[in-house]
């Protein structure tokens, strides 16, 4: 109920609402932002893909200092999108749309969905409160470098949306720390050294920033290493025959883990 209070105090309070436009359907029209975003032409430009209307139609007020440049029901619709540069959005916000399950459906979502759009080299943050285990690690391994919940509040999200859209990657601290165990446990010798120290460093909590100074390596660099750490124990969780329906407690048992061990701090 928390955001719907912030939302409805955002509406309020915004100048000039009543003239945007809200994107919806297929056309991927653009949105304009109102409130207090500052400059539209400083803040990250980004879309938001989601199914459903009223959560396109009102994005850009929940969180105005982003730029919120269009909003697509699906993900074909956003990488048909007319006049298309690389360097026309900086972030992309996704709902994984898992309303059905993925797995056995004909429409383009989930991991591939993330895949493909991977591919413009434009950051993507999920936009969902999944939090099965597999499901997340198999869309941090096919290229996604956030996640915002829509559970979380109206100023965290849009704080994590200018990291991502700045190049600093926000991963569930679950995801992190389930790693970071199955490493000190042996369950991930596959792991290079250098992916070892970017995984123990963040599952400290240390930022990217400073990691990367530590490491004397890009922020980027360290999250391909990361990245490459979710692809490989999203193959040790899927041998280990963890479905992607799997609850954590369900993922604990299977692994051996103590109760509360992939508790969700977000």
């Amino acid at each position: 109920m928390g955001n719907v209070a912030e939302l409805v105090d955002l509406v309020d309070g915004a100048s000039g609402v009543s003239g945007a436009s809200g994107a919806s359907g297929a056309c991927g029209a653009n949105v304009s932002n109102g409130g207090d975003g500052g400059d539209v032409q400083q803040r990250p430009r980004a879309v938001i893909i989601d199914d459903g209307s009223q959560a396109r139609e009102t994005f850009h007020l929940a969180y105005p200092k982003l730029n919120v440049v269009g909003a697509y029901p699906n993900v074909v619709a956003y990488l048909a999108r007319p006049n298309t540069t690389e360097n026309d959005v900086d972030l992309v916000v996704l709902d994984l749309h898992l309303a059905t399950e993925y797995g056995n459906s004909t429409e383009l979502q989930g991991p591939a969905a993330i895949r493909e759009i991977a591919k413009t080299g434009i950051p993507i943050c999920l936009y969902t409160d999944e939090r099965r285990v597999l499901v997340l690690a198999q869309c941090f391994a096919a290229g996604a470098s956030g996640l915002v919940r829509k559970c979380g509040s109206l100023v965290d999200n849009q704080r994590d949306f200018l990291r991502v859209a700045g190049g600093d990657p926000v991963i569930p601290g679950s995801l992190v720390g389930l790693a970071e165990l199955l490493t000190r446990r042996s369950r991930l010798p596959s792991l290079t050294q250098r992916q070892i120290e970017v995984l123990t460093a963040r599952a400290r909590g240390e930022t990217w920033g400073a990691l990367s100074r530590r490491l004397g390596i890009s922020s980027k660099t360290a999250y391909d290493r990361l990245e490459a750490v979710m692809h490989k124990m999203y193959w040790y969780l899927n041998d280990a025959g963890i479905s992607p329906h799997a609850a954590p407690a369900d993922v604990e048992r299977i692994l051996g883990l103590a109760p509360g061990d992939l508790n969700e701090p977000i």
